[in-house]
């Protein structure tokens, strides 16, 4: 895991596992999109907001 990735995990709080599985989840539902291995473009704000 990039090190982007695992400072992510750490500033929510998640584990970098959780990270991987929640962000694959949100580009399975069409919410984001994974640009290589440090950018993730959001598509579904709305959507990304309602599980707040």
């Amino acid at each position: 895991m990039s090190s982007a990735r695992a400072d992510l995990a750490s500033h929510t709080g998640m584990s970098p596992e959780t990270l991987s599985r929640k962000l694959s989840y949100f580009q399975k539902m069409g919410w984001i999109k994974l640009e290589g291995r440090r950018k993730i473009v959001i598509l579904g704000k709305e959507s990304l907001a309602s599980l707040m």
